[in-house]
């Protein structure tokens, strides 16, 4: 759930005097910040409620935020103003109720251009009474002060035996970047640095201005700026720690004083000098430890920075940067434009309070959104200059005009006391800032029209669709109940996008025929008369169809009916068998589980969650009523995505008509023919009245079912002579029974193992794990490849696919597990039933050896390939190397300092493979860079693919024969690699 902020209405803190104008221009009010700490070891500076407001001319005063209380005021003469804002810090002992408050504030002389640091303290006793005293310091830097503050108070034996005082300095940071350290107490002057350590990353001339300047602890730098990292920090003569040595750090953003609007700035971490190293008197300690430039050139910059989590940011001309550091060196994180944006102060890593002329709000700089705002009163010539946040009050505090105003922000509801994460992608959903349009517009480009979308999908949702619709169907639905079966054909061949074939008219031949036997021709059309449909020839070039229309034929082709009496009775049946709808809705892959039950979705209500395994469970059997050859059956395994249900049901049924199956429940095919139809009864008494029968000869019962038993045998008969003419080895169910299998196979294996269970009985299971054993023999799984002897059966067979043992191995797999460990316990019994003299131990045995079989197989597989193709790539390699050996010009015998060059010869044998051998390739001269530009190779290059070549050992030996060489000149050294 996206969190909320809220802004209060922002109200007057305190109303401030006006403030003396400077000899530059107007006077200034500068806010600064209150820390406390108390004495002990391990104590801390901690930010206060508090806050130190300087006034030009007029006083300095300090107001607690929470009451809007003043606490103290120090008045400074009206011709002061102050260079910088004042830092206070309170001091208090923890053995007594002794509290000292020191106040610094740098100020300048209008007059006389008297540049001071003064000090103002203030020690409360135990009994109430308040002594207030005033140090002064003059210094002569050539530039005004921009940064006071107090070091860590050090812990010397003099500061453990006197707590009521702190050990402590200040430290002063001028605008050309002169350092003055002076001690807290007294305001003496220690050391000053020069602003040489700042210039060194400027160019010459130009000047160092300081833009920004941030105290923190080496310990928080490390961890927040250099990653944990602190090999810059080994100037330390100690290891850094953040319950022990933790010295002060400087971190200053500077710029070239000398530069143009857009300035190059630089960040500088500086090292102070410890405690032993500030007991030296007028000695520069300052070490600078890193520096690095920005990322961006901006112009006048306002700075916040979060030492701990490694965020700088910068607001420049309405802009803010995001700045993050990687081993210190800043990179630019994001940016955010609200162009009349006046300051900013950092609430969290995701959250920015802004403040403009007329409103305060808060946005988020990571995903550029708005997450709350507030109005403010709108005065002319008055900005907001945010001040500080008060994390642990959730208050913001800022300077408008003459008046300290604050503003609460109230946190998301569903925060608790400890705070959840914020700042998520989901608080800025709907939230995001509008981006600045491009000065420059993208033109238009004129595309040609789409051929895809210049027509709209069928079954496109318009009223002149609908209204066709409604009257297509019923024009169907008249030809269908008027029996015309041509014209109900046609139709829905039209709205298919299936064309008709040209048919010959034969009527002339026809009504001879008829008037010759005495015949009149019936009304009804019969099957000749159907149209012949044109299929396409692969199935991706059946066009699309509205679904509705897909329903629509299902729903008229099957019939859908409630369960009878006769237990063998069906939901699911078939109306209209010979038709071509039911061919195109088993070619195109239609008969899905879930379009079935959209076309019945009125009359599957009763099942409930068991329609689709009932789905699943009766339209193939319904198919082979249809079709007892079962090539509706197969085409319906090829084109239509099944279910395990469907897919497991089409195998029963197949290895049932192979009578593979050693079980009394699987269905014959003569069965599936001869079932009588879901609205069938046992005897009707309509059925006996419409038959013609004698008066004289009535039928007894026995002659009855003599007639029925006939009428059986007669169809069983058809069926067989069908199966074996047709398809002699059974090629058409072998190949629907591979669909199955494959399909079966990448399905889910918990629901397979489920339907498996609930389809199939154990012995059934067993029956189909054998058929899958034979498979796995008959494809020569079994078979080592390295055998000397291979029979003539193996060698006529095909290649079988070589994912084919995966398949067989994953569904075995699954029928095991649907055999379960009870059914693996009673399987003596199912081997008792079928006459097997084995027991439970000697099939698993059997399987085990088999598998191990096709293990090995296929291990000398790999190991053969491996071999053959090795020996292959030499073969190709030391081709081409003849064939280039031989295009070459030969060279000249004879003559005195050259070298004979002779050409092997390779004679093809039946000796041992060349395994292990390598041949020389050439290097090429050329090589192809990114996008395919090709280049020369440099001689670099080439020196190194010849290192490459050379072996990491080898031994060189000249022979005899080179250096016996006929002839006076050199003699050629042969040199053979000894492997």
């Amino acid at each position: 759930m996206a969190t909320t902020l809220q802004i209060h209405r922002p109200y007057v803190l305190k109303a401030l005097s006006h403030p003396l104008d400077r000899p530059d221009g107007p006077g200034k009010h500068t806010v600064g910040e209150v820390f406390g700490q108390v004495s002990g070891p391990g104590s801390k500076k901690r930010k206060r409620s508090e806050l130190a407001v300087a006034i030009d001319g007029d006083s300095l005063h300090l107001y607690d935020i929470p009451s809007a209380q003043a606490i103290t005021s120090y008045l400074v003469p009206p011709q002061a103003y102050f260079t910088c804002a004042p830092h206070s810090l309170r001091w208090r002992c923890s053995t007594s109720k002794t509290a000292s408050r020191y106040t610094y504030a740098s100020t300048q002389d209008s007059l006389s251009a008297k540049k001071e640091i003064k000090l103002f303290k203030d020690v409360v006793a135990e009994a109430g009474n308040t002594t207030s005293t005033l140090a002064t310091h003059m210094h002569h830097c050539a530039k005004p002060i921009v940064h006071i503050s107090a070091t860590s108070v050090r812990s010397s034996r003099d500061t453990l035996t006197n707590q009521d005082t702190p050990a402590h300095d200040l430290i002063a940071v001028s605008a050309d970047g002169t350092l003055i350290s002076l001690a807290g107490e007294t305001l003496t002057e220690k050391w000053q640095s020069s602003p040489s350590i700042l210039s060194q990353e400027l160019p010459s001339n130009t000047g160092c201005h300081v833009d920004f300047v941030q105290p923190a602890l080496a310990a928080d730098v490390i961890d927040g700026m250099f990653g944990g990292k602190n090999e810059l920090f080994g100037v330390f003569q100690e290891k850094i720690h953040r319950q022990g040595f933790n010295p002060d750090i400087l971190v200053l953003v500077t710029s070239p004083e000398k530069s143009e609007s857009t300035r190059q700035r630089h960040l500088h971490v500086l090292a102070l000098p410890t405690e032993r190293a500030s007991q030296q008197v007028n000695q520069q300690n300052v070490i600078p430890i890193f520096a690095a430039p920005l990322p961006t050139k901006t112009g006048a910059a306002k700075f916040q920075l979060d030492v701990r989590s490694g965020t700088l940011q910068e607001l420049s001309e309405g802009v803010l940067y995001t700045y993050a550091f990687n081993g210190g060196i800043p990179r630019l994180e994001n940016k955010l434009e609200v162009p009349e944006m006046a300051s900013f102060l950092r609430l969290s890593k995701t959250s920015v309070l802004a403040a403009t002329a007329d409103s305060l709000t808060v946005y988020n700089p990571v995903y550029r959104s708005l997450q709350a705002t507030a109005p403010l009163e709108v005065e002319e010539g008055v900005s907001c200059e945010l001040v500080t946040y008060l994390a642990s009050r959730e208050i913001a505090v800022g300077l408008r005009g003459t008046s300290l105003i604050a503003v609460q922000i109230e946190a998301p509801k569903t925060r608790t006391s400890k705070r959840r994460a914020e700042g998520l992608l989901a608080d800025s959903i709907r939230r995001g800032l509008p981006r600045a349009q491009p000065a420059q517009k993208r033109g238009h480009v004129e595309l040609p029209p789409s051929a895809i979308l210049a027509e709209a999908l069928p079954g496109t949702m318009t009223e002149e669709y609908l209204a066709r619709l409604a009257a297509d169907t019923a024009k169907a639905d008249e030809y269908l109940n008027a029996n015309n079966m041509k014209e109900f054909e046609e139709l829905l061949a039209a709205q298919f996008k299936i064309q008709l074939k040209a048919k010959k008219e034969k009527k002339e031949k026809k009504d001879k025929k008829d008037k010759g036997n005495g015949t009149t021709q019936d009304k009804t059309e019969t099957t000749s008369d159907l149209p012949e449909w044109s299929w396409p020839s692969k199935r991706s070039d059946y066009p699309q169809v509205d679904r509705r229309w897909v329903f629509y034929a299902i729903s008229r082709v099957f019939a859908w009916t409630n369960p009878s009496e006769n237990p063998k009775a069906t939901h699911l049946s078939c109306r209209l068998a010979e038709s071509s709808v039911l061919n195109y809705l088993v070619d195109a892959g239609h008969l899905t589980i879930s379009n079935i039950k959209s076309a019945f979705k009125e009359e599957i209500r009763e099942l409930g969650d068991q329609v689709d395994n009932v789905i699943g469970e009766e339209l193939p059997a319904v198919l082979v009523e249809v079709d007892p050859a079962m090539e509706l059956l197969v085409v319906f395994l090829s084109s239509t995505q099944t279910s395990p249900s469907e897919l497991v049901t089409s195998i029963k049924l197949i290895l049932s008509s192979l009578d593979l199956l050693n079980s009394a429940t699987a269905p014959k095919l003569q069965e599936l023919v001869l079932r009588p139809s879901p609205n069938a009864s046992t005897t009707t008494s309509s059925e006996a009245d419409k038959q013609p029968q004698d008066k004289d000869t009535e039928m007894t019962d026995d002659d009855a079912a003599i007639t029925k038993q006939l009428d059986q045998a007669e169809q069983e008969l058809q069926l067989t002579e069908y199966l074996a003419t047709t398809s002699t080895r059974y090629p058409l169910r072998a190949r629907g029974l591979s669909a199955a299998f494959s399909k079966l196979s990448a399905c889910p294996s918990l629901p397979t193992v489920h339907t498996l269970r609930r389809l199939l009985t154990a012995e059934e299971i067993v029956c189909l794990m054998n058929v899958l054993r034979n498979e796995m023999i008959k494809d020569g799984w079994t078979t080592r490849y390295l055998a000397d002897e291979t029979s003539e059966e193996e060698g006529e067979q095909e290649a079988p696919p070589d994912g084919s043992i995966k398949l067989i191995a994953d569904l075995l797999s699954r029928c095991i597990d649907a055999v379960g460990l009870g059914g693996w316990m009673g399987f003596d019994a199912i081997l008792r039933s079928w006459g097997s003299q084995q027991d439970a131990a000697e099939f698993l045995e059997d399987f085990q050896n088999e598998v191990s079989v096709a293990l090995e197989g296929l291990n000398e597989t790999v190991r053969l390939q491996g071999m053959i193709g090795e020996a292959t790539n030499y073969a190709k390699r030391a081709n081409t190397w003849l064939h280039n050996a031989a295009s070459k010009p030969k060279a000249v015998e004879g003559g005195e300092g050259t070298a004979t060059t002779t050409t092997a010869v390779v004679q093809l044998s039946a000796g041992p493979l060349p395994l292990g051998l390598k041949t020389e390739e050439k290097i090429g001269l050329e090589r192809v860079r990114g996008g395919g530009e090709i280049v020369q190779r440099s001689m670099r290059q080439i020196g190194m693919f010849v290192s490459k070549k050379r072996r990491g050992y080898e031994v060189h030996r000249i022979s005899e024969e080179g250096l016996l060489s006929k002839g006076s000149g050199r003699p050629s050294l042969v040199v053979q690699e000894a492997l």
